[in-house]
Parts: structure tokens; C-alpha cells; sequence
């Protein structure tokens, strides 16, 4: 479930969309890059630009406050999926993650 059921925790469209970034920034790299390392500096910055445009956005980053679900109560989940919540949300911040990583691979 959202937030993997539990309370206040990141959104996991946000939290993946960050792991393939780093992804992008490492895959032709044979190893893990240093501190000062080109390609981590690049990985930092991608993520900071996801995040802050999804909160410029969304107006946060967590599951909970973007859902009004609390996934640890069974009315609330029972709720988020009859009245189809993730219909305005969790599809809207997927459509925008995915446009930003295409936008990122683009680039690459």
C-alpha cells in the first residue's frame, strides 16, 4: 500500500523516481563515484530539481498530506479507494515524475 503502510512517510512515485535518477547519472560508471564525482554532483542536482518542482507543485512530499489517507487505518484506505483519490493524485504526481525523467533522459 501507499506510504508502505505506515504513517508519515515520502511518497513512493517521488522516492523511486530519485532511485532512477541516480540510476541514469551512474549506468555506464563500473563503480560507485566519489564524493566529488561528476556524475554524483549531477545525481544531486536532478533529485533537488524533482523535489523541489513536486513541492512547488503538489505542496509536499508526503504520502499522507498529498493522499488525506493515513494507510495505517482501514476506513481511511477503504475511502482513498471507493472515492478513486489516487485518480487526483497519485496519478497527477506519476504523470509528473515520469515527465521529468523522460525530460532528464533527454537530456543525458
Amino acid at each position: 500500500m501507499g506510504a508502505i503502510d505506515s504513517g508519515k512517510t515520502i511518497c513512493g512515485v517521488l522516492f523511486g523516481s530519485s532511485i532512477y535518477l541516480g540510476f541514469l547519472n551512474g549506468k555506464d560508471s563500473a563503480d560507485a563515484p566519489e564524493l566529488k564525482d561528476e556524475r554524483r554532483l549531477k545525481a544531486i542536482k536532478s533529485v533537488n530539481e524533482l523535489f523541489t518542482g513536486f513541492i512547488n507543485r503538489f505542496g509536499d512530499t508526503d504520502c499522507r498530506t498529498l493522499t488525506g489517507c493515513d494507510w495505517s487505518k482501514k476506513e481511511d484506505i477503504k475511502r482513498y479507494f471507493k472515492d478513486e483519490t489516487y485518480k487526483d493524485t497519485c496519478f497527477q504526481q506519476f504523470y509528473y515524475v515520469v515527465e521529468k525523467c523522460i525530460a532528464e533522459k533527454t537530456v543525458r
